[in-house]
């Protein structure tokens, strides 16, 4: 991978660009190391001085990361999300520059729980959907999110789910329906096994663990929903002016 020495570009900046060429391929994956500033020389052919000066402004940059005595590493994307934001995962992940992608683990009819019940204000045994997807981005897995729709409000919804949409663009196109507050409860839990093989953490690692009742603009219940993603992944911050009136539901820990 030999750089241009006779173009107008320094070499460093001609490394920094491939570096990043090379991590949006995925040969480096977020998290992962970096090969030495040794091997970065004979990978790229470069003097030690041009590949400290890339990796330092690649570091400076936010994409890479030092850490003492172990070396240097491809930053891990971090959301920093406000805890009662109203929008959907693939709205947020879309402003925040990102790619969003979700695979469905499971999608089929439930009973209501009376917890359930109590939450969307229906009947005890109502129809819901019961819809369980892994949510990736940049192609990395970051929640488990399980999600209740009541049929008596969403007739028909499981055959307009589909991979590549957002659940909330279909509530809204086609049900005139749009989410505009919700009430959270987040905790800490410890990564089952099969929930650290899906989101590719060890087990026993610290998930948060948030449970969530959205509401309508009439303050009417439309969805309850949980999500499991790891904890050195996400900030949370909360902006106690948009605290939502939840209709005068207890929302309730999911996992105490």
């Amino acid at each position: 991978m030999k750089l241009n020495n006779e173009s107008s570009n320094p070499l460093y900046v001609q490394l920094k660009q491939m570096i990043k060429e090379e991590i949006h391929r995925g040969t480096y994956k977020p998290g992962q190391q970096l090969p030495s500033e040794s091997d970065l020389c004979d990978i790229y052919e470069v003097s030690r001085i041009t590949a400290r000066r890339a990796i330092l402004d690649l570091v400076d940059e936010g994409i890479l990361q030092r850490k003492q005595g172990k070396g240097t590493f491809v930053k891990e994307f971090k959301i920093e999300r406000e805890l009662l934001a109203a929008d959907g995962f693939s709205e947020f992940i879309m402003t925040s520059g990102e790619t969003p992608k979700s695979q469905i683990l499971s999608c089929n009819t439930v009973k209501a729980s009376a917890e359930l019940a109590h939450y969307l204000n229906v009947p005890d045994e109502e129809p819901l959907l019961r819809l369980k997807r892994l949510l990736y981005v940049n192609d990395d897995p970051f929640f488990i999110d399980t999600t209740h729709y009541p049929l008596s409000l969403f007739p028909g919804l499981e055959q307009y789910i589909t991979e590549s949409v957002s659940t909330y663009e279909i509530l809204k196109r086609r049900y005139d329906i749009v989410p505009t507050s919700n009430a959270k409860v987040l905790n800490v839990i410890y990564a089952t096994q099969a929930e650290a093989e899906l989101l590719k953490c060890e087990q026993g690692a610290a998930l948060f663990d948030i449970f969530k009742l959205a509401f309508d603009a009439g303050n009417r219940p439309i969805h309850t929903s949980t999500l499991q993603l790891p904890a050195h992944k996400a900030t949370f911050t909360i902006n106690s002016s948009a605290l939502p009136n939840a209709g005068g539901k207890k929302v309730l820990p999911k996992h105490t």
